[in-house]
């Protein structure tokens, strides 16, 4: 199974030993497969991220960083491989938000929704506690709970489509997506829009964020869009 905790890769065969490297070798093969994907050469960004793999003896941020590329290129599919064959599809918070985008990429819905279970959405709140709090990212767990309204959304269920895109927003107010789709697919009434406008108002407000409160009291209420434009 996709999310399955399998255990991490075997190490090295024989024929792949002489392969080994020290680690200035590997980080500088880290920083071409970075550089490859910031230029946009992906199929490089690939090459490279492959053999590093190898090389460092299937490393968890090697494997994260070929699947990247296999995303980046819309090749979910072998993504899912990397992720099921060194069993790290369900071993942490990135790789379950990770493993579920390219479910939800091929339109495996049930999967995706598995692995964006209560367990994942845990890991994602812990990974986030021990990181501390940035200001400059958008929380693992606002994440996967927009990718997990947007499944429902792919189902048709708007309901919980809707529940789980506002729950996005809590969890983090610059989760600009999940209100997007709250707006533009007209998921909620006016006293929905009215509590969630609330609630938002109060941690923008906080965070000195005064222009994208505006901008979000001009999308969820119509008097105050009609007012400034």
């Amino acid at each position: 199974h996709a999310c399955s905790d399998a255990g991490h890769p075997t190490t090295l065969g024989a024929a792949d030993a002489s392969l080994a490297m020290a680690q200035p070798e590997l980080d500088q093969l880290r920083s071409i497969v970075q550089d490859s994907l910031g230029k946009h050469m992906y199929d490089n960004a690939i090459f490279f991220a492959d053999k590093l793999v190898t090389m460092s003896n299937g490393a968890d941020d090697d494997v994260f960083l070929l699947c990247q590329a296999y995303v980046f290129t819309k090749q979910h599919r072998r993504a899912l491989h990397v992720l099921r064959k060194t069993g790290l599809a369900g071993s942490s918070a990135r790789f379950c938000y990770l493993t579920a985008k390219c479910l939800a990429e091929c339109q495996d819905w049930d999967e995706a929704l598995d692995c964006l279970n209560q367990r994942a959405l845990e890991l994602a709140t812990q990974a986030q506690e021990l990181a501390g709090c940035d200001a400059g990212h958008v929380g693992l767990h606002s994440a996967m709970l927009l990718l997990k309204g947007s499944v429902y959304e792919s189902l048709e269920n708007g309901p919980l489509a809707a529940r789980h895109y506002c729950d996005a927003l809590r969890s983090e107010p610059l989760n600009y997506e999940a209100m997007n789709r709250l707006v533009c697919n007209h998921m909620l009434d006016a006293s929905e829009r009215a509590a969630l406008l609330m609630e938002l108002e109060a941690r923008l407000g906080a965070r000195h964020l005064g222009w994208i409160k505006l901008y979000y009291q001009c999308k969820l209420d119509p008097e105050v869009g009609s007012k400034l434009a």
